[in-house]
């Protein structure tokens, strides 16, 4: 047993929290090694203490991603699991997310840690940790963790073995993970179907100096594709000021090369018309720009993909969303007779649905996707690839699957802006203020309400809003939906200034 060394911050004011997906915090800050070794040695005891040290599997997955020191966050953790008795498989480069939990599953190990931030901004990293099913973790078994870490925090102390000495003594092994992942998904997906559209689709790729680099033009290649991907040097800043989020504001260069692109097609007469595809700083969300380079949203994706699913490969039963996510997806799954699974934020309860087949399809507005019979984790690669499908089987421009779309089933319109407040000092204020909402709002009487996940008001015509508070970060966000884009700013904004 080991002894931590005083902690760089001020114990008083520090403590360690878990949020939608994890315990994230600022680099230096307060997410340091010894925060690190901490969270892992009470995974550690939460998990002795759940089997009652009568273990299925004493495998326990670890990657990491490509932000600064993360690959050193990820051995200290491994060593804290070796010296807790666990066996370690170590990821032998920066991994996706998705390509964790596929690896969770195929060695049927105890669970994962995956330190990433997401798609947070780049001096944020994170420590996430995924059970058996290969989902995050639920929150009654986060909630256990959290309350065992900041108990190590008033009296620190962990077990620790020498990363070499547990090389030595056979506790930790690395191997690739992503090769397996690739070869999965190329038998998941119709691949037949998606190269019989190479010849008319040339895919620009980003992952935005994430971990998701090369691995959607592996399968490219194989569908002859010929394309184009940028962004697939490691870098730990991501970009100058960016955060590795898939986002429209984000993917504006990647907009610039397809519109580029297209336009000299135009002039040679080409066939092929551009298109992005971009995933985030671990690939478990997605970003898609249309022939014209425009950020299709993922409130758009999410249903067209749900429709193709049914109307296309036959995949047919309900959905899932979270209370934030476009009730498109309603619209769509009532026509064909089929039910809306409603969760609060965080995939964690999309990915139980899934792994327990109570639904086909799962998302969120926030650019996560995944489908039956794959990973129980948002997967922003596999939901690219899925794209490409779709478009083979409709030979259709993306824009004009969109547009049929919201023919069928629309018009609906959905936003959401982030407002950056004091979460604590602010949650006292929102509920007041909620608990006292007009019955009356910008001329639309409120139909209900909804507590499921934040505050969530329903308005005439089909219209609603919601705000509720960031699990990972210092922000209120506030989402809508309404007929028209007008009403929506509308509603948007006068929400926004009543709140604040």
């Amino acid at each position: 047993m080991k002894e931590i060394s005083a902690l760089c911050h001020n114990r008083e004011r520090f403590e360690i929290e878990f949020g939608t997906s994890g315990y994230r915090g600022r680099i230096a800050d307060d997410f340091t090694f010894d925060a690190v070794k901490i969270v892992s040695q009470a995974i550690c005891d939460f998990l002795t203490e759940k089997y009652s040290g009568s273990f299925p599997s004493k495998k326990i997955v670890i990657g990491f991603d490509t932000r600064f020191l993360s690959e050193e966050f990820a051995k200290l953790s491994a060593c804290v699991f070796c010296a807790n008795g666990f066996s370690v498989i170590f990821a032998n480069t920066f991994t996706p997310t998705p390509v964790i939990a596929i690896k969770i599953l195929k060695e049927k190990a105890l669970g994962a840690i995956n330190i990433t931030a997401s798609h947070n901004p780049y001096n944020y990293n994170g420590i996430k940790f995924s059970p058996d099913w290969g989902g995050p973790a639920l929150p009654e078994d986060t909630e256990i963790i959290t309350r065992k870490s900041n108990e190590l925090l008033k009296l620190p102390e962990y077990k620790f073995i020498d990363i070499g000495d547990a090389k030595t003594q056979g506790l930790l092994k690395e191997e690739d993970f992503i090769g397996y992942y690739v070869n999965l998904i190329k038998i998941k997906l119709d691949l037949k179907l998606i190269a019989k559209n190479n010849k008319n689709v040339f895919p620009f790729i980003t992952s935005l100096h994430g971990t998701g680099k090369g691995i959607i033009g592996d399968v490219l290649k194989e569908a002859g594709f010929e394309f184009e991907e940028i962004d697939k040097e490691r870098d730990a800043f991501f970009l100058p000021g960016m955060a590795p989020d898939p986002s429209a504001k984000n993917l504006i260069s990647l907009g610039k090369l397809i519109k580029d692109y297209n336009k000299n097609a135009a002039g040679n007469k080409s066939e092929k018309l551009a298109l992005g595809l971009a995933t985030d700083g671990d690939a478990d969300r997605y970003g898609i720009l249309d022939e014209d380079g425009e950020f299709v949203e993922p409130n758009i994706i999410f249903p067209l993909l749900y429709n193709y699913y049914i109307e296309g490969k036959g995949i047919k039963g309900d959905v899932a969303r979270s209370v934030a996510t476009t009730a498109l997806v309603d619209r769509v799954a009532k026509y064909y007779g089929f039910k809306v699974i409603e969760t609060p934020v965080g995939f964690k309860y999309l990915g139980k649905l899934i792994s327990e087949g109570k639904a086909v399809m799962a998302g969120e507005e926030s650019s996560g996707l995944t489908v039956i019979g794959h990973v129980p984790d948002k997967d922003g690669i596999y939901t690219c690839l899925l794209v490409l499908e779709m478009l083979s089987y409709y030979r259709k421009p993306l824009k004009l699957l969109v547009k049929n779309l919201l023919e069928k089933f629309g018009p609906i319109y959905s936003k959401r802006i982030n407002v950056s407040v004091d979460k604590e000092k602010f949650k006292a204020e929102i509920d007041e203020k909620m608990e006292n909402f007009p019955d009356i709002f910008e001329g639309k009487k409120v139909t209900g309400k909804n507590t499921t996940d934040g505050y969530k008001v329903f308005l005439g015509g089909d219209s609603w809003l919601l705000a509720r508070l960031s699990g990972t970060e210092d922000l209120m966000r506030i989402y809508g939906e309404a007929d028209t884009i007008e009403n929506l700013n509308t509603l948007i904004n006068s929400f926004q200034k009543y709140l604040i």
